[in-house]
């Protein structure tokens, strides 16, 4: 069953830019804000920001294209010795582009106004997935913490010292019809190397240690809670368990329309938690097509790569109800939704392990969006460092079968030997 809606008339906001922004109160070093604690959240921004004479300049940062000229600043002290990650876990817009804007950089010394070195430094990009730093912190020791760069996003912070495994990305409750295939992942940061193993009602899944867990031909058996243990030297730590349903009755999903923003229709998707759904559009409720509006992958808090837009008609509904936009295209709309289901459920499992093995490899190696990577660099994300195929392919072959394309880009099964191609729709 499918819903639809009525989408009302085109309206257009204009905004205006802000002039005379003041300074961040802790634009300058002597008025850096103090962060205490082993865990602390906190947020900044560069808008309005200043450089100090001989301002230190991370180690890199000067060679990016774009050159730092603001930054503000932070200090704490370690509470024990540890390791410490430093996540950026938000900001309002896609800082990065092609080239780093922004940056943090760490210092184990008050004195920055000389030639001094970080001991870390990141650029940041929500293009890469939980993207952070690390550093080796002493007890005691103070650490000035350093944003900088030269724009005016505002981004948030988590700052987390501790010798065991942290969880920067849980496994997520996922809603699968009977026969469907779905991934399950991870994200983890700490001491390395860190080792992978999955559970299922508590019990240790036998030979599943890699950071993400396959799953296919899913019956009623396999409907339950899934948990992940990730261990290093400093310890191990449990995920909390993430729900898999396995649904007999398809719910068909509602849509409800929502006050909104000039220019753009709003409103919300009910339906199944975990589930993915897709959205179409049509003028006169006879012929309908893709509503392309959403991200395939979520760049910003906003929801936009500036660069290079990869949209998609399917969404993610995360707690059971979901609210969403599109645009105002043309004066009256219908919008419908339903269950998204791909064809081949086999390769697009196999498309969803590659795109998160692209994610951890360009995330772990730092590499830039426009890198490619290929199957040895991919490889060590998977179970036993074994390659998949799509099951259409004759070879047997993984070159045959996909093509990854560049970092933070779709991937699609080729099938070169079937001439059949697979694409894989859904957001990360």
């Amino acid at each position: 069953m499918k819903q639809a809606l009525l989408l009302g008339t085109v309206c257009v906001a204009i905004s205006l830019p802000c002039f005379g922004q003041a300074p961040p109160p802790n634009d300058n070093f002597s008025n850096r804000i103090v962060l205490t604690g082993n865990s602390v959240a906190f947020s900044g921004t560069l808008a309005g920001a200043t450089l100090e004479p001989h301002e230190a300049l991370g180690e890199n940062f000067t060679n990016y294209v774009y050159p730092a000229d603001e930054s503000v600043w932070w200090t704490w002290t370690a509470p024990q010795t540890s390791l410490v990650t430093l996540e950026m876990i938000g900001a309002s817009a896609d800082a990065a582009g092609f080239d780093f804007v922004d940056g943090i950089a760490i210092y184990d010394t008050t004195n920055v106004f000389t030639q001094v070195q970080p001991v870390a430094e990141v650029g940041l990009d929500l293009s890469i997935i939980c993207d952070a730093l690390t550093f080796s912190a002493i007890g005691g020791s103070n650490y000035q913490i350093q944003l900088l760069g030269s724009s005016s996003t505002a981004y948030q912070f988590l700052l987390m010292a501790t010798n065991s495994p942290l969880f920067l990305q849980a496994p997520r409750n996922l809603t699968v019809s009977s026969n469907e295939s779905t991934l399950l992942t991870v994200v983890a940061e700490g001491y390395r190397p860190l080792s992978y193993q999955w559970q299922f009602a508590g019990i240790n899944l036998a030979g599943q240690t890699a950071p993400m867990l396959v799953l296919t031909n899913i019956d009623g058996s396999q409907a339950g809670s899934y948990t992940v243990v990730v261990t290093n030297i400093g310890g191990a730590t449990t995920s909390a368990p993430a729900v898999l349903a396995v649904s007999s009755f398809n719910m068909p999903p509602a849509l409800t329309a929502k006050p909104g923003q000039f220019g753009q229709f709003d409103f919300g998707l009910t339906g199944e938690i975990g589930r993915n759904y897709r959205i179409e559009a049509s003028v006169d409720l006879v012929e309908w097509t893709n509503e392309y509006s959403f991200p395939r992958h979520v760049y910003s808090s906003s929801g936009t790569d500036h660069d290079n837009p990869e949209l998609t008609s399917v969404v993610f509904n995360t707690n059971g109800s979901s609210s969403l936009s599109v645009g105002d295209a043309v004066p009256w709309m219908f919008i419908r939704a339903s269950q998204y289901q791909p064809a081949n459920e086999i390769c697009i499992n196999n498309l969803r392990q590659i795109r998160f093995a692209k994610s951890m490899w360009q995330r772990d190696s730092a590499s830039p969006r426009w890198y490619t990577p290929d199957g040895p660099d991919l490889a060590p994300y998977f179970l036993q460092g074994s390659l998949p195929h799509c099951p259409l392919d004759t070879t047997s072959s993984w070159v045959n079968s996909y093509s990854t394309g560049v970092n933070n880009r779709s991937m699609t099964c080729d099938c070169m030997i079937v001439l059949e191609t697979h694409i894989l729709e859904e957001p990360q």
